[in-house]
């Protein structure tokens, strides 16, 4: 009788979903809570395609396609791909053209050279960006139906 007050707090808090460990490099989690990580060491050629979210150190060439998931470049990633996600955020380097179907975004250690359709696009203080923007919400679409089209 007297042990039920000390059991309910640690009910809760095995319930209590816990934040990643102070320092360590990780994607935002899907919805489903799985993000993948390609290592530093790494280097993968050719196409890409998941359901999950992705977060890519190495090295990757060719095509991404993540329907409706998220892409993180890290800082040590470089990329020389074309690359579909519903979110991607860029630390690293990327050659290739980008379709955002929520956002792109390119932080100040980000380094891209390429174009980018998405209808919201955030470049930080000391991003380095080289090509163009297209931010019809419009344009992102038929680059969606022919990614379905290709893993189809």
């Amino acid at each position: 009788m007297f042990d039920k007050p000390k059991k309910e707090p640690e009910k809760a808090a095995a319930n209590t979903p816990k934040s990643p460990a102070p320092g360590s490099k990780s994607a935002a989690p899907s919805s489903n809570g799985q993000t993948t990580t390609i290592g530093a060491s790494i280097t993968l050629n050719g196409e890409l395609n998941g359901n999950e979210d992705l977060l890519i150190q190495g090295q990757v060439e060719g095509n991404i396609f993540l329907k409706e998931h998220n892409l993180t470049i890290g800082e040590q990633g470089r990329i020389k791909a074309n690359a579909f996600a519903k979110t991607i955020t860029v630390r690293g380097e990327l050659t290739g053209d980008l379709n955002g179907l929520e956002k792109v975004t390119i932080t100040s250690t980000g380094r891209v050279r390429g174009n980018i359709v998405a209808p919201k696009v955030i470049l930080e203080e000391g991003a380095i960006f080289k090509g163009s923007i297209d931010m019809d919400a419009k344009a992102v679409k038929p680059a969606a139906q022919q990614s379905n089209a290709k893993s189809a």
